[in-house]
């Protein structure tokens, strides 16, 4: 009897070894997905952006279609056909647009986004595709009104909220008063109106936007140099579930090939065009 229960707890003990090795070879075998492979596989790379910011990206009808254009179409329909796959546009609010990629909702953003270290923490950025001044907005005649940041604080302030300039002027300058709101051209008529003295934002941005708004003008001086807005691609930041270092990779040899060749600013000069033409 006694060998047949030493039988019996030896069987037992080597099947419950091999359940626990087969428990352990099955998480092992959980492969992490690589998010390049992913995109290619599902042939559509989704594309978060906030279109009310032209150059970067705004809506114009194209053969009778809505469609959303821009300088950053122009990229990141580059980054897609090296991919091999299609873009696929999630048009949102800027400050919505790093909350959908943590949730998985898009693969990229491309916003005119500026790769700053708050946004670092929480998501990978690519290599910076483009550099601007920032600079003010506002009315004719006022050209000469902002000599420094400094002046900023005695006037009335418009920013695009959740922007580097939003931050600058809030945190740095301590304008707590700050008029932000989610559209450059809501912004702009507020500047029309007389409701704000002043909008800061990027050089190209502005560029477009006195064009388009009557007794409006591009101050004569740079504001915030040390926080000049730069533009980069967030992606979401790898884990144990996904491994996007290949594809960032991807994107930022995209951006070196469109650099290298001249491309990046003549896509920028045709999205102004564009933009004129709207």
């Amino acid at each position: 009897m006694k060998l047949k229960k030493l039988l019996a707890t030896g069987l037992a003990a080597i099947m419950v070894m091999g359940l626990v090795g087969c428990s352990s070879s099955s998480n092992d075998s959980k492969e992490t997905v690589d998010k390049l492979q992913a995109i290619k596989d599902a042939g559509v790379l989704k594309v978060a952006t906030s279109a009310e910011y032209s150059p970067y990206e705004f809506h114009k009808m194209v053969d009778g279609k809505d469609t959303i254009v821009g300088f950053d179409d122009f990229v990141v329909q580059e980054i897609a056909k090296d991919m091999g796959v299609k873009v696929e546009y999630e048009d949102m609010d800027f400050d919505g647009l790093l909350g959908a990629l943590q949730a998985d909702k898009t693969d990229i953003v491309l916003a005119g986004m500026t790769p700053n270290d708050e946004r670092k923490k929480s998501v990978d950025f690519s290599e910076i595709y483009y550099t601007n001044s920032n600079v003010c907005i506002v009315k004719k005649g006022k050209e000469d009104s902002i000599k420094s940041s400094d002046d900023l604080k005695k006037l009335k302030v418009g920013v695009q909220k959740g922007t580097t300039q939003a931050d600058y002027v809030t945190n740095t300058l301590g304008i707590t008063d700050a008029t932000q709101l989610k559209k450059i051209p809501d912004l702009m008529l507020e500047l029309q109106n007389g409701k704000i003295d002043v909008i800061v934002t990027g050089k190209a941005v502005a560029q477009i936007n006195v064009q388009k708004y009557k007794n409006v003008a591009i101050g004569n001086t740079t504001v915030g140099d040390e926080v000049a807005e730069t533009a980069a691609a967030a992606v979401k930041k790898s884990s144990d579930k996904q491994d996007n270092a290949e594809f960032i990779k991807a994107v930022n040899a995209t951006i070196k090939r469109l650099q290298d060749s001249g491309d990046m600013d003549k896509f920028m000069q045709e999205a102004i065009k564009l933009a004129e033409e709207k």
